[in-house]
């Protein structure tokens, strides 16, 4: 049976500096990632807090390749669009995090947002499209505790404009998984039981899908962030980012 939850959400578009400031896990373990058939690893936060490093992925969340920039240096090129990157090592200093169209970056950024990122953390950086049609940046924090024995871990993320609140539901529950969820928002991990499951996308309150997530099995001692992008009078989409926490090398030895 999956668990009901009614989760907070923070606002990251109001509250961007905030988010970075939250309360989140200093790893112990490196982890892994895995998005659009793609799998990668990262180093532990307490191995990048002693590099004095922040571990940072962006998500591209618009309808075009871009570039984000985090002061004078290009973190993360072409990344293709409703795509997300790896995590990268980036100093825990205060610089902008600039948008650029990829291979553009003359001129004003397309969005900015300052940024001092905390030594051993994880964050996502967003970019969205707002209902004008402008663009802009939202920091996320991620807390990548381990769930419980036998438990994996999900959130959400609101970036389709022009869709209101949305409700996560496992397809024929009765009850949603996730609620209310506005755009710009981000939910909180919240433990769920193991599964393979089909999701179904919905307006704020309403029995009709506006968008199905199929194939979706959430594994034990996994954290999944279901990304629901497109809007403004294109189709939902999503992107599921499957992260886990790996054994360190002390553990194995």
């Amino acid at each position: 049976m999956m668990t009901l939850i009614r989760t907070a959400t923070l606002s990251i578009g109001a509250a961007a500096i905030l988010a970075l400031a939250g309360c989140s896990s200093t790893t112990k373990q490196p982890s892994q990632s895995t998005t659009g058939g793609s799998t990668s690893t990262a180093p532990s936060g307490t191995t990048a807090k002693i590099e004095d490093k922040a571990l940072v992925r962006f998500v591209n969340a618009t309808p075009a390749p871009k570039d984000l920039y985090f002061g004078d240096m290009n973190a993360f090129s072409n990344v293709a669009p409703m795509a997300a990157s790896a995590y990268s090592e980036l100093p825990a200093d205060r610089h902008d995090f600039k948008l650029y169209s990829a291979g553009n970056d003359t001129g004003d950024p397309l969005a900015s947002n300052s940024e001092g990122p905390t030594a051993g953390k994880h964050y996502t950086i967003v970019a969205v499209n707002g209902t004008d049609g402008k663009a802009m940046l939202n920091p996320i924090s991620d807390d990548l505790a381990q769930p419980d024995p036998g438990k994996a871990k999900v959130r959400v993320i609101h970036a389709a404009p022009g869709v209101d609140k949305v409700d996560v539901y496992p397809v024929g529950a009765k009850d949603a998984l996730i609620g209310g969820v506005a755009f710009k928002d981000a939910t909180g991990y919240k433990e769920v039981d193991p599964v393979l499951t089909e999701i179904d996308v919905r307006s704020d309150g309403s029995k009709t899908s506006v968008l199905r997530v199929r194939n979706l099995n959430l594994a034990p001692g996994k954290l999944y962030t279901l990304v629901v992008m497109g809007g403004n009078g294109q189709p939902l989409t999503s992107n599921v980012i499957e992260d886990q926490l790996l054994p360190s090398v002390a553990s194995v030895q």
